[in-house]
């Protein structure tokens, strides 16, 4: 059996029905667990067949696409990768374009579709048993009719395929037609012979590989796959990808809590306490404290850093980030220290960092309130006002935000770390400017309902607090937005 040496990928197409994300980011560079799924196919390539040349067709976009590919050369350096000119006249026409390149046996991957814990290993079972095959195709069995619909099916005799359906209205068995191809040298004549499609006008890449299973001498075969795919069609797939994977995964990250005190002897305690069995770390970032916070969070055997503040409660921002660069975990969260919130809303937040960047609580929910807290109806105006107005200046990535000061909130380490050369607000607006800067960097900030309990030394919110704070964060927002230029994924 001959090795397969050569692989191509797609990664040319617009990917409309991701907008407006693609817009900005190409879908084959949108990340999972700190990978992009460019990076992970033709890492599935070389790990899995030891392929040494790999032909990435580009096209949208493509100066971000090259721009990954040299990151990608230097994780795999012993594969050669070359980018290719795309013929914008569908995927068959890419892939015959490179007839006068490549002369033997090769695996073509679509760049847009993700495989987890997959077996294409398969595919060099099917060579060996069937070595004079003109090609095969990756298959999967699934109850979802709905994912057929929108890909292809294949009608098999034992292994063989007999025939090809694209897009089937009423799919003839469970089986889903993937994105992987096995195809030898023939693939380039059969295209030649394959009319285009009355529907799209172009010459579709399965009906090239139909024509081959019904005139091929050798024929065309099935490689049955056992593994989570993920065609990344839209927003929500990728959204749905990001969330299997993570919430697989999700038991071996660690977490970390970071809690920003001056002066807070008399809740300190009851925070470590509440939350404390429920993070495999705790940190207390203490700015220069003149009470018995300092020595209170130590008897709870908690790490502690001071931060040198003067104990200025406006370098608020400053201190956050401090305690971060401290944590060591992959999930960071951070919680005010008077005892405003409660570790029973931390399962909340957990869930939706699944398939988010950025979890942050909202304390709009009236009935979670706590009486006699300091949440006065202006208060709460003020910060709807400026969430409505971050979801204005940034439309385009769908935000919905109702607070922006609440200080409750979750950020995976990897998509802080982002951003953070972008964050340097150094007040208690630095809450606001990290959810700016999530969304403009085309990350996902997802707000929720928390509890919201009576702070202890609660402070009282004036019209002049109200004038100030609704200025600096106009600023901000427009600092963020016209100044600084639109963010591409945290570059």
């Amino acid at each position: 059996m001959k090795k397969i040496r050569i692989g191509v990928i797609a990664a040319a197409g617009k990917g409309t029905r991701a907008y407006p994300r693609t817009s900005f980011i190409p879908k084959p560079l949108f990340v999972i667990e700190g990978k992009s799924i460019l990076h992970r196919n033709v890492e599935l390539m070389v790990k899995t067949f030891g392929i040494e040349k790999v032909y990435v067709l580009v096209g949208h976009l493509k100066e971000q696409i090259i721009s990954e590919l040299e990151q990608i050369r230097l994780a795999l350096p012993k594969v050669v990768i070359e980018p290719v000119e795309w013929t914008e006249r569908g995927l068959a026409s890419d892939v015959a374009s490179l007839e006068k390149t490549i002369r033997e046996p090769f695996l073509t991957i679509l760049g847009d579709e993700f495989y987890y814990r997959t077996d294409h290993e398969n595919f060099l079972k099917v060579l060996k048993k069937h070595p004079k095959m003109a090609a095969s195709i990756g298959v999967v069995k699934t109850s979802l009719l709905s994912r057929i619909r929108k890909n292809y099916s294949v009608v098999l005799s034992e292994d063989k395929i007999l025939n090809l359906v694209e897009k089937p209205e009423n799919p003839p068995n469970e089986l889903l037609g993937l994105g992987s191809y096995f195809f030898t040298p023939e693939y380039f004549e059969f295209f030649k012979k394959t009319p285009p499609s009355p529907k799209s006008g172009v010459i579709e890449i399965t009906d090239v590989i139909d024509k081959m299973a019904k005139e091929s001498t050798g024929g065309v075969f099935a490689t049955m796959l056992n593994c989570e795919y993920f065609n990344i069609n839209s927003m929500q797939d990728y959204y749905h990808a990001v969330y299997e994977v993570r919430n697989d995964l999700f038991s071996k990250f660690k977490t970390s809590l970071i809690i920003p005190t001056n002066n807070h002897g008399r809740s300190i305690t009851d925070v470590i306490v509440d939350f404390k069995d429920k993070f495999n770390e705790i940190i207390v970032i203490d700015n220069e404290s003149t009470d018995d916070t300092l020595a209170l969070a130590k008897k709870e055997k908690v790490k502690t850093y001071t931060f040198p503040g003067d104990g200025d409660p406006t370098r608020l921002g400053e201190q956050v980030r401090r305690g971060i660069e401290y944590a060591t975990g992959d999930i960071l969260v951070v919680v005010s220290p008077d005892g405003s919130f409660r570790s029973k809303d931390y399962p909340k937040l957990l869930e939706y960092m699944k398939d988010s960047d950025m979890v942050i609580g909202t304390r709009t929910t009236r009935q979670m309130i706590e009486q006699g807290s300091n949440l006065k109806p202006l208060y709460r105006l003020v910060n709807l006002l400026m969430g409505k107005l971050v979801e204005v200046f940034w439309w385009g990535q769908e935000p919905r935000f109702t607070d922006v000061d609440c200080q409750f909130f979750s950020v995976w380490r990897e998509s802080y770390d982002r951003v953070r050369s972008q964050l340097v607000v150094e007040d208690r607006k630095f809450i606001v400017e990290l959810m700016i800067d999530i969304v403009r960097s085309h990350m996902r900030c997802i707000e929720i309902p928390v509890s919201y309990f009576k702070p202890v030394g609660q402070i009282e919110y004036r019209l002049r607090d109200m004038i100030s704070d609704s200025f600096q964060i106009f600023k901000l927002i427009l600092s963020k937005k016209f100044f600084l230029g639109e963010s591409r994924d945290g570059e």
